[in-house]
């Protein structure tokens, strides 16, 4: 499992979190990401962390709070 962390004062609604994890995240009206959970055990959202330009979205390892991602 997977805790996930976003700062939405960093994101600049690029989308590449909701493409790569739809079932993790959203853009709100905004344009900002929304976490639709805060755990998972989607491995998609260790990709769309990667892929954040801005670094906003932050994984965990639910077990053990090692940073994952």
């Amino acid at each position: 499992m997977y805790r996930i962390e976003v700062d939405r004062q960093l994101c600049s609604g690029f989308g590449s979190c909701v493409e790569l994890a739809p079932k993790a995240f959203e853009l709100d009206r905004s344009g900002v990401v929304l976490m639709l959970s805060s755990e998972t055990d989607d491995g998609a959202v260790l990709e769309a962390a990667g892929s954040c330009p801005m670094g906003a979205i932050t994984v965990f390892d639910s077990e053990s709070g090692e940073l994952v991602s």
